[in-house]
């Protein structure tokens, strides 16, 4: 049996949502790093007066079924949307591309995820999602890194179901500040499954 349609069944049994309600997609925040001890992931669509270009986030209408997040780094050349939609996400702090060695902090961190109060992962270590590539190729354009499958980096989860509606809190907690490079990011990205026609 394809692993999606099994999943898909999964999620169905376990939360009572109609298989076909059930569309492969993703949500991704993102929020600019500075000195602080700890991060704050809006998934939100409406906590977010202006998303960024690259975000996807949760309409007042939707649910999202997770099974599946990762933690990134992006440094955009400019906060414009065409310096936003072609920057590179990285699994690592790499120097080439010009962050800094205190970027290296946020793999020794930990992230949270509390909705409606109630801590669905408790602390999670960043450090699971960092991979630096053993190819690195170096070309005229600066270097490019391997990235061998469409969930490198990612850490699988049991499905969790959130929607717009609810509090959420997603944290990344580094216990104490760190001076990071102007313009650079962390990306939350989660994959899952978007519930079509949940509320109206």
């Amino acid at each position: 049996m394809n692993a999606i349609i099994a999943e898909k069944k999964f999620i169905a049994e376990r939360t009572g949502i109609p298989y076909s309600n059930l569309s492969q997609s993703y949500l991704r925040a993102e929020t600019a790093l500075s000195n602080l001890s700890q991060y704050d992931f809006q998934l939100q669509r409406n906590n977010v007066a202006n998303p960024i270009v690259t975000e996807r986030l949760l309409e007042l209408n939707d649910e999202f079924v997770m099974t599946h997040l990762t933690i990134g780094l992006k440094l955009p050349a400019a906060l414009t949307d065409a310096a936003q939609l072609s920057a590179e996400v990285y699994t690592y702090p790499d120097v080439t591309a010009g962050f800094a060695a205190t970027e290296e902090g946020i793999y020794n961190s930990s992230f949270s995820l509390t909705i409606n109060r109630k801590e669905f992962l408790p602390e999670f270590p960043v450090r699971y999602f960092r991979r630096v590539p053993d190819t690195q190729e170096v070309t005229i354009a600066g270097a490019k890194n391997g990235y061998y499958n469409g969930l490198y980096g990612f850490a699988a989860f049991e499905p969790v179901k959130i929607d717009g509606r609810q509090t959420i809190q997603a944290l990344l907690t580094l216990g104490a500040g760190l001076t990071m490079t102007t313009n650079s990011f962390l990306v939350l990205e989660c994959r899952g499954y978007l519930v079509t026609n949940a509320k109206s």
